[in-house]
């Protein structure tokens, strides 16, 4: 099960294992009860009239003598009133008298239908509900755990249990104060609501104890307790981000400055914009918060996550804009300009909500990069995306380079994998590559170095300079007769100083390029070989198995691979394929 499908189950905190439930079946309940008698010697069967009696949890006395109830006695009254209020005390206590608290619950059936009434009212409170309507819980699991951790507190026989302790299932997940204090809001209210389908009443003491467990728990469940450590608390949670979003006619919301904004609301014509508000909510509240964008189940009631259910998800945004055009500009697509005017209703948007200007930042640095995915021609867009460097290194290889075996292929050349494994950090699309090597090697002229990236793309930084050669097949010769040595490594870089293609151009067979040039740093040239330069992998995925290969023609000179350092640039610009 999935931590967050045990997050009512958890938040609650209701495990024995924490503590607090050895007395809860006592907790401010009279054990015994309290009784006040007067009593006239002279009548042997006193008449009884019942006033208040505290609740008990004490068994019932099968002595008449000894009914604990308040009594006063009439001599003139020695018949039929006392078997009244006799049936009647029986009847008013007959439901507590000798209950457990679980079995003032309604046992483990009651349980059940508490929680079932509970985590309606939580799917249906905007405040918390973005921790739950995400289609990696499972109900049936999280009320299973509800269930056993309120059954076992309450000590009903039987059940234990089993689910995460509090601080795992919680850990972050980010739940304010505030969150919590949400969620203990629904459970008191479920309490009240579960009360009134019951043949009798559980007391204030009853609630009690089982609330304050649960604040018991808040120091295991509570990661942000000011609420002030993530966007989408400090935007207001999911009803501020539902408030910013808006509709057309909630002056300022930015679904109405787009509606009011002539030069680009020709796209919106056809919107369903309840759908929009929610996908809007849940692509911005996905950014630090709870909600899962594209992870959307059916609507709990109405005005919740309106416009989309299990079958119907918030669709990805290449999904979302292909093909769209505006009818008041000639059918003309989604243009960079367009995407530009969009980003600024939002940004006006989010000083009218009253946004913090870092949070501005935040959520506009993270909305720019999907330009490539909405307008029609990507390459217009600015580069708005933040980007992170990934160095893969190989290091102290000694790996031999095939003398004379180079044919163009791949397999016939010495190559270094290097794998980049998903950070999951939404930084997934190349924007940026160099390569380093260190090679040992005679006669630079017979080297072919080539880059593979996961998606199969190859490029080639270096291709037998000084030999301009017909075909990538290594059978001409000669090129250039300079040496490479790892202690002097080359690097090959877009906008790098020299040409690839004149590595040792200027210097003779005994030197070595780098040392003794200082010539260090040059821009690809493929050549006849595969590619042009290194932005041929520019938008591809970046994770996957990269390669860095090495190959010779013509014999006797030789050489080995000493190291590789391949630089990749991630971008969080998102491309469509």
């Amino acid at each position: 099960m999935s931590t967050r499908a045990v997050l009512i189950c958890a938040a609650l905190g209701l495990a024995a294992a924490c503590g607090g439930g050895d007395d809860l079946t006592t907790t401010g309940v009279e054990t015994e009860t309290e009784t006040e008698t007067e009593t006239d010697p002279s009548t042997t069967e006193g008449t009884t009239e019942p006033t208040t009696t505290l609740l008990t949890t004490s068994t019932t006395s099968t002595d008449p003598t000894t009914t604990e109830t308040e009594t006063e006695t009439d001599p003139s009254e020695t018949e039929t009133v006392g078997s009244e209020t006799d049936t009647e005390t029986s009847e008013s206590e007959s439901d507590t008298e000798g209950a457990t608290l679980c079995e003032r619950l309604g046992g483990v059936d009651g349980i059940a239908a508490l929680h079932d009434g509970f985590l309606g009212r939580v799917l249906s409170d905007q405040r918390i509900n973005g921790y739950f309507l995400n289609d990696d819980v499972d109900a049936a699991a999280l009320l299973s755990c509800l269930n056993d951790q309120i059954g076992e507190a309450v000590e009903c026989p039987g059940v234990t249990y089993g689910c995460q302790d509090m601080l795992a299932a919680h850990a972050g997940l980010g739940i304010s104060t505030q969150d919590f204090n949400d969620l203990a809001e629904d459970y008191s209210l479920a309490l009240d609501d579960h009360e009134g389908g019951l043949g009798h009443a559980l007391t204030p003491e009853d609630k009690a104890a089982v609330l304050d467990v649960l604040a018991g728990m808040a120091g295991d469940i509570v990661e942000d307790a000011a609420g002030d450590q993530t966007i989408y608390q400090r935007v207001g949670r999911k009803p501020g981000i539902l408030a910013l979003v808006g509709a057309p006619g909630e002056d300022g919301s930015f679904i109405d400055n787009v509606a009011n904004d002539a030069a680009i609301n020709g796209f919106f014509y056809a919107t369903d914009f309840g759908r929009l508000n929610t996908c809007l909510m849940r692509q911005i509240a996905a950014l630090d918060g709870p909600v899962k964008y594209g992870a959307e189940v059916d609507s709990p009631g109405p005005g919740i996550d309106e416009g989309v259910d299990a079958l119907m998800k918030c669709l990805d945004m290449c999904g979302a804009h292909a093909d769209l055009t505006n009818p008041d500009n000639g059918d003309a697509p989604i243009t960079a300009d367009d995407f530009s005017l969009l980003m600024t209703d939002l940004s006006d948007a989010m000083v009218t909500a009253g946004v913090l200007a870092e949070d501005q930042l935040a959520i506009g640095g993270a909305m720019a990069p999907l330009c490539t995915a909405i307008v029609a021609d990507p390459g217009t867009c600015p580069d708005l995306g933040a980007t992170k460097d990934v160095v893969l290194e190989a290091l102290d290889l000694n790996f031999d380079i095939p003398d004379d075996g180079y044919d163009g292929s791949l397999e016939s050349m010495a190559c270094v994998n290097l794998p980049l494994m998903n950070e999951n950090d939404g930084y997934d699309a190349v924007a940026g590559v160099s390569l380093t090597v260190a090679i040992d090697h005679t006669w630079v002229g017979d080297l072919v170095i080539k880059i593979e990236s996961p998606s199969g793309t190859v490029t080639t930084p270096l291709s037998r300079p000084g030999l301009l050669e017909p075909v990538d097949d290594g059978v001409d010769c000669c090129g250039d007769t300079s040496n490479l040595s790892a202690a002097a490594p080359i690097t090959f870089v877009n906008d790098g100083p020299d040409d690839a293609e004149l590595i040792g151009a200027d210097l003779t067979s005994n030197q070595i390029a780098c040392a003794d040039d200082q010539k260090c740093e040059y821009f690809p040239n493929a050549g006849n070989a595969p590619g042009v330069d290194l932005d041929d992998f520019d938008a591809e995925d970046a994770y996957g198995l990269w390669r860095v290969c090495v190959g010779d023609s013509t014999n006797m000179d030789t050489g080995v691979i000493q190291a590789v350092s391949l630089t990749v640039t991630k971008s969080n610009m998102v491309y469509c394929d």
